[in-house]
């Protein structure tokens, strides 16, 4: 099999377990917090690289980047993981993974910002469209959601905006492997000291859907890993869209959620120019 399509499958791997484990943290009762979601998803994803890494611990010696580069990414990471979980509880799954869309608007405009990045006429269209198609999803007037919900899945995506462009410079003195290594050290470490301390009980009935979400985690960190090592990132980008098509009828489904038209007009906006975006850097 071509190596493209290798990371094809593999990008549908993530779609697939991604979309499990925000689903599955939707079950979980309000007396979970999400500091706790957020320590047992990186000690399983500690515990699931430790294998990998534990041979190349010894190259951290070797870094070239600043360190307090590495620990800012790390950290935007974690903030960002935070304020997804807390998006995802409380939001139509499918409302929520549109506003997730606007992870490459956000690149794509802080590339403009902070990396001067040129960005043509049509590709600066693409951004507005996909932003009007948040406007079209959020609907002040006529929906009935917490909209603060809506400015934490956006907080979301400027945090993980912020750590790919962080990646995105580390990666000229640091290998993407190190990079990884760091932040995974970096963030098992606050959830190991973050479970050992808290005091927040774990009911029994949430227990084995925290084990859950840390597996579906870390397989979804394995298999974007894996799909960028088959395939280029502006290949295999386009393909994380697939994604809506799982969170709609899921959430209809599973959680009697649904869409109106105008929500689903902004769905498109945002997917839209996110792959406009994305069939540029293929094209380029």
């Amino acid at each position: 099999m071509h190596p493209k399509y290798k990371g094809l499958l593999w990008i549908l791997g993530w779609c697939v377990t991604f979309t499990c484990g925000v689903t599955t943290s939707k079950f979980l009762s309000g007396s979970t917090n999400n500091f706790t979601l957020f320590c047992v998803r990186y000690l399983f994803g500690m515990l699931f690289f430790l294998p990998v890494f534990l041979p190349k611990l010894s190259s951290l010696n070797k870094l070239q980047a600043s360190v307090w580069l590495h620990i800012t990414r790390a950290l935007c990471i974690g903030a960002s993981t935070l304020l997804t979980y807390q998006t995802y509880r409380n939001l139509p799954l499918a409302i929520a993974t549109s506003v997730g869309f606007t992870g490459p608007l956000l690149a794509s405009s802080f590339g403009m910002l902070f990396l001067k990045e040129k960005l043509s006429q049509p590709k600066i269209l693409a951004l507005i469209l996909g932003y009007l198609g948040v406007l079209f999803i959020v609907q002040p007037r006529y929906m009935n959601l917490d909209m603060h919900y809506i400015f934490t899945g956006l907080g979301a995506c400027i945090l993980a905006s912020s750590a790919n462009t962080l990646a995105r410079k580390l990666s000229n003195k640091d290998s993407a492997i190190l990079i990884m290594l760091t932040s995974t050290l970096i963030l098992g470490s606050i959830a190991f000291v973050g479970f050992c301390i808290s005091n927040e009980p774990i009911h029994n009935a949430d227990l084995l859907l925290l084990i859950a979400v840390g597996i579906f985690g870390s397989l979804s960190q394995f298999a974007y890993i894996k799909a960028v090592s088959f395939a280029e990132v502006s290949f295999i980008s386009p393909f994380e869209y697939t994604r809506l098509l799982l969170a709609v009828p899921v959430g209809y489904f599973v959680f009697g959620e649904s869409v109106n038209l105008g929500q689903a007009f902004g769905m498109l906006l945002i997917v839209a120019g996110c792959l406009y975006l994305s069939g540029k850097k293929v094209v380029s």
